[in-house]
């Protein structure tokens, strides 16, 4: 299959070098030139990997609001009406719509503590049928790499402090980006997949399998030194994905951190 991979980023790099391996022909997009792309060649599949997350996190969405709501709800829009009737679309999302303990892949956006989870939840009911949809959550890896969530986590606690908010659903990022691949590979219809591990994680114990012992904010520490709220929340796993705790441990057994 002919696929096309929008987004050079870290998630984009992952697809595009699994799909490679798969024995995919793979083309890479940026998202300026993607709707062109698709309107000008034929693909089996569009993988959109492309959105703003805000560096170092979400607190720099909100000094850019209006970039965010068009990287992240009005661009995934024009992609799936390139792609109409001809093309199948994934879409890389965010399980960051949330808060609480969610009991169903279809439940409705329910946090808006940020302009970007507000700006994803818009895109979320949007895209629903009109792509896969793969939310992730906090991903990391066995890498030591500045997107992943686990070196994150390991420099914030030895340059400030963390939050605890409660227990969370996390991404095994590689895990995902395979799922997904076996998805599109599959055929499988649109809709929501939930892409992260099976259980959760709260962040005492992520400090735990860290082997790290930081500084706590209070809640109002932490709401005073942010700009955004946070999402805290558990979502149901995707079938196909393997233990959080499993997971986890193999992760940071691999950083060698």
């Amino acid at each position: 299959m002919h696929f096309l991979v929008v987004g050079r980023g870290w998630t984009g790099k992952k697809v595009f070098a699994e799909l490679l391996r798969r024995g995919h022909v793979v083309t890479f997009s940026s998202h300026e030139d993607a709707v062109d792309t698709i309107e000008r060649n034929a693909f089996d599949w569009v993988v959109n990997c492309a959105g703003k997350t805000g560096t170092p996190n979400v607190d720099a969405c909100e000094l850019d609001k209006q970039g965010t709501i068009e990287a992240n709800a009005i661009f995934p829009a024009l992609l799936a009406t390139a792609c109409g009737w001809r093309t199948r679309l994934a879409h890389f999302f965010s399980g960051c719509i949330y808060t609480g303990d969610i009991d169903h892949v279809d439940t409705s956006p329910n946090y808006f503590g940020s302009i970007y989870s507000i700006s994803k939840g818009v895109s979320d009911v949007y895209m629903g049928n009109k792509a896969q949809v793969y939310r992730i959550r906090m991903p990391f890896t066995g890498v030591n790499e500045s997107k992943n969530y686990l070196t994150k986590v390991y420099n914030y606690a030895k340059t400030g402090k963390l939050i605890d908010a409660g227990e969370n659903s996390l991404t095994d990022l590689d895990e995902a980006v395979s799922v997904a691949c076996n998805l599109m590979g599959d055929n499988e219809p649109n809709g929501y997949y939930n892409l992260v591990n099976r259980g959760s994680v709260n962040m005492h114990e992520l400090a735990d399998l860290l082997k790290i012992d930081p500084k706590w904010y209070t809640p109002e520490e932490f709401k005073a030194a942010t700009a955004a709220g946070r999402s805290t929340c558990t979502i149901p796993a995707y079938d196909g994905m393997t233990d959080i705790r499993n997971a986890l441990e193999n992760a940071i057994a691999s950083m060698k951190l």
